[in-house]
């Protein structure tokens, strides 16, 4: 049997000549000293990995993030020689007592309590490599496992901004952060929500428990969430369920997440949650009403700060500035829809909380969950169009917005249809009526029947306004002398167009007149 050799003693400690400051050295060198004392090879690899440091100065979390793989070796080289070793079992206590004798703390230069990441199935602390981009900019961040209990939401996440408001407005105070799951998890007894699963926790955590969390979520330096709230929630959703297995519930206790570091400024912040939160990432996005919401708002903002009405080009100029920030391309298209749908968001939402004495946040619910239909409501706002319709009449506009509130239109056709209830007297009474009737199945027969009603007069109009405008464009083409035709009266243009006009019309006519009877019995 070969005896197991005894770790030797050097004469004279090697310490790496590291960029992290004279008090510091002295440390770092006693724990390459340790490895010498374990083995002469275990000693060499120890120093080969502390010799990252001479390059540059480190900072605080790089300096955390080496001596944690330093320790993470020499403990697995002990334990695999079965050599005991004297150092605490806890790892991060390690890395801080080195620290701490050096002045340097677990706490980031805000002074919040900062969350370390730590070592886990063999994957220890380190730089996230290659840089991750953030909306066009690089962000340095380290990655490392936490506890899922060190993890708090994020109660600033736009996605909550509503729940929290009216949580507050309720209880006096902001959610602690069991509340904040019960938020996410639609378990919050709050006017506007209900028992839905609204974020789809659930179908996320069946995912999760299956296949673990692919994305890491991004913390701050005192571990608060910037993207991941979702993640988060369904992780604990899984450590509270018993529908999940042991070794599920094990996997969702620790998440390996990436940190910002202490270097991170606020700009790097914002393009985090901007990056993850309007660039498409086939997650389940920010609905488009928290979007818009948050658009319209800088917008004004952007508006404020011109001090005078901008004109129409300074205008395009400032959208497209808007669109690329919220990284919505460089045209203006999705930012001229959303400032047109919060207009007509707005007027439902004061029309509802000041006239209809509702709740702000129930209103505002249900502003989300109709936003699409107003995208129609904002289009057509020249005569005959929809918006005209509706703009220059309070009483229809307001019937529509209460039949929006209670659920009654079924899709996007009906509100376009609107244009046409507008100038019919019996489609409106139907309308109306529909706005009054509180059983939904017959509110939503009145409101059919009305669009049904105003859309087959409208056709009876057309087929009327058709012989009346022949009649008149026969008599004046009649009535233009045959020498117009050439002599450069009407344009080339008009000329071609009459003609195309003529020969697309010809076939039809004939036919319909070799089947026909007398007027009125085609």
């Amino acid at each position: 049997m070969t005896e197991r050799s005894e770790p030797r003693l050097h004469q004279q400690p090697r310490v790496v000549p590291m960029t992290v400051g004279k008090e510091l050295n002295g440390e770092v060198g006693a724990v390459i000293e340790a490895a010498y004392r374990l083995s002469e090879d275990v000693g060499a690899e120890l120093e080969a990995v502390l010799a990252q440091g001479r390059a540059q100065p480190l900072s605080d979390a790089e300096l955390r993030s080496l001596l944690q793989r330093a320790v993470t070796l020499l403990r697995e080289r002990a334990l695999s020689r079965g050599i005991p070793i004297c150092l605490d079992d806890d790892l991060d206590r390690v890395v801080e007592q080195i620290l701490e004798a050096s002045g340097r703390s677990a706490r980031d230069t805000r002074g919040a309590a900062r969350v370390t990441l730590q070592a886990r199935d063999g994957i220890g602390p380190s730089p996230v490599f290659p840089l991750p981009m953030f909306h066009g900019k690089e962000v340095p961040m380290n990655g490392g496992w936490v506890r899922i209990t060190d993890i708090e939401l994020w109660e600033n996440n736009e996605r909550l901004e509503i729940h929290v408001a009216q949580f507050a407005q309720r209880y006096g105070r902001q959610p602690n952060p069991q509340e904040l799951l019960d938020l996410m998890m639609s378990k919050a007894s709050l006017p506007g929500i209900t028992n839905a699963d609204q974020f789809e926790i659930l179908s996320l955590a069946r995912s999760i428990a299956t296949n673990g969390v692919r994305k890491p979520p991004i913390i701050d330096l005192d571990g608060t969430l910037l993207d991941g709230n979702r993640r988060v929630t369904a992780c604990n959703f899984i450590l509270n369920n018993d529908e999940f297995t042991a070794e599920q519930k094990r996997r969702a206790e620790w998440l390996y997440v990436w940190q910002l570091t202490e270097h991170a400024t606020d700009d790097d912040r914002d393009r985090v949650v901007v990056s993850l939160n309007f660039e498409p990432d086939y997650k389940e996005e920010w609905p488009d009403y928290i979007k818009a919401r948050k658009v319209y708002q800088e917008w004004e903002s952007v508006l404020a700060l011109e001090g005078s009405a901008p004109n129409n080009r300074r205008q395009a100029q400032l959208k497209k500035e808007l669109s690329m920030r919220f990284a919505l391309g460089p045209t203006t298209n999705v930012v001229n829809r959303y400032l047109k749908m919060m207009d007509w968001a707005d007027q439902f939402e004061a029309y509802q909380v000041e006239e209809k004495h509702r709740d702000t946040f129930e209103v505002q619910h249900r502003s989300s969950e109709a936003f699409q239909y107003f995208d129609e409501l904002s289009k057509g706002q020249s005569e005959g169009g929809v918006a005209f319709a509706l703009g220059q009449d309070d009483a229809l506009r307001h019937a529509v917005f209460d039949l929006l509130f209670d659920g009654r239109f079924v899709n996007w056709r009906q509100i376009r249809d609107l244009k046409h209830v507008a100038s019919d007297e019996d489609a409106r009474e139907l309308l109306f009526k529909a706005r009054n009737e509180p059983d939904a199945d017959k509110a939503e027969e009145y409101l059919e029947q009305s669009i049904r009603i105003a859309k087959a007069r409208r056709a009876e109009e057309r087929k009327i306004g058709a012989n009346t405008r022949i009649e008149a464009f026969v008599k004046w083409l009649m009535d233009v002398p045959v020498g117009a035709f050439s002599d450069g009266t009407i344009k080339k243009t008009n000329l071609e167009r009459l003609l195309t006009a003529l020969q697309r019309v010809e076939t039809v006519v004939r036919d319909s007149l070799e089947t026909g009877g007398e007027d009125g019995d085609t």
